[in-house]
């Protein structure tokens, strides 16, 4: 059975020229040694943050990182938004969440992973696919990334958030309603989803027909990049240098990070399976102005209107000013 961890749950600073980013000023040495405060939530995209501390990669950088645990990508957010830290783990719901309701302007460092099939549509067997759920109630969680698959999976077959009832429940509580007929499908992730699939459900739909699109990031507040540009950059470095200890010494690292997740081994690889890890190579294709990330952002940002949860739309490129001082870098482990 797939592992059971409890995922994603709940949920205008400009900055100067790249140059000004990857320039080291009078204040670099100084500011080296000051705290970055990074929050996560469990979910093994953010785990190799927990490698890289474990086997000093932070402090080979020249880092004094604290990595803060938090319960939820919501608390995460939270903390965020009120200056308790300077970046987060997020999906693209806490992207703009966090950009609407508090003014503060998240840059993406890096997409760490993308959903590969661990997210679904799970309706009853009696439907022939995802346009018969016109009409029909819909389980979704508020507030988390269940309302991006259901925009994707709904637009593949040319419906909306408005052709079906959305019916706001914890994930938890999905299966006795889907077995007691409320809702006649869920969008939902292990372990509940296969408690559905056991109650005569079947997928209608996976995160794996939209590869790119649900991602979790490593994200900053612009003005903490256009402070300490180069200790972002130091920051990913290290964190891909944990990605290349993970491939090259699995056990040891599986072990790491199924300790963080308070899961075992075993557990921990099942739920790998569903995730598919980026490297510092795909960046550019996933954060191209027409790629997976800009496409999902913007059937994300049309229910979540649709919803009254956004005031206001945002373009991918409201998010990446530190893309090039990222992803184009030269800079290896």
């Amino acid at each position: 059975m797939t592992a059971s961890l409890p995922r994603r749950r709940f949920l205008r600073a400009g900055l100067g020229t790249t140059t000004l980013l990857l320039g080291c000023g009078s204040g670099c040495s100084s500011s080296r040694r000051e705290p970055i405060k990074f929050a996560t939530n469990p979910w093994p995209g953010y785990d190799p943050l927990y490698v890289a501390r474990e086997k000093g990669f932070f402090d080979e950088a020249g880092l004094n990182v604290s990595l803060v645990d938090l319960t939820s990508l919501g608390a995460s957010r939270r903390a965020f938004e009120r200056g308790q830290v300077d970046g987060c783990g997020a999906t693209l719901v806490e992207l703009l969440l966090a950009a609407d309701q508090s003014g503060i302007r998240p840059q993406i460092a890096a997409v760490v992973d993308y959903s590969d099939g661990a997210d679904v549509v799970i309706g009853r067997n009696a439907l022939a696919g995802l346009a018969d759920l016109r009409g029909l109630r819909v389980a979704i969680e508020p507030g988390t990334l269940h309302i991006q698959l259901l925009a994707l999976a709904l637009a593949s077959v040319e419906l909306t958030v408005r052709d079906v009832q959305l019916v706001p429940m914890p994930q938890n509580a999905m299966p006795a309603a889907f077995a007691d007929g409320r809702v006649a499908a869920a969008v939902c992730f292990p372990p509940e989803s296969n408690r559905l699939l056991e109650k005569n459900g079947k997928v209608l739909f996976h995160s794996g027909q939209v590869p790119g699109e649900v991602v979790d990031t490593l994200v900053f507040d612009s003005s903490f990049v256009a402070r300490r540009g180069p200790d972002v950059q130091a920051f990913v470095v290290a964190y891909y240098r944990a990605m290349a200890f993970i491939e090259s010494h699995s056990d040891e690292a599986h072990a790491i990070m199924a300790r963080r997740e308070n899961v075992d081994v075993a557990e921990l690889r099942a739920t790998l399976a569903g995730l598919h890890y980026v490297s510092r190579q795909e960046q550019r294709v996933l954060l191209a102005p027409d790629g997976p990330v800009a496409r999902s952002l913007d059937h994300l940002q049309g229910a979540m209107m649709t919803l009254a949860q956004l005031r206001q739309s945002r373009s991918l490129k409201d998010f990446l000013i530190a893309r090039d001082l990222i992803a184009a870098s030269d800079v290896t482990a």
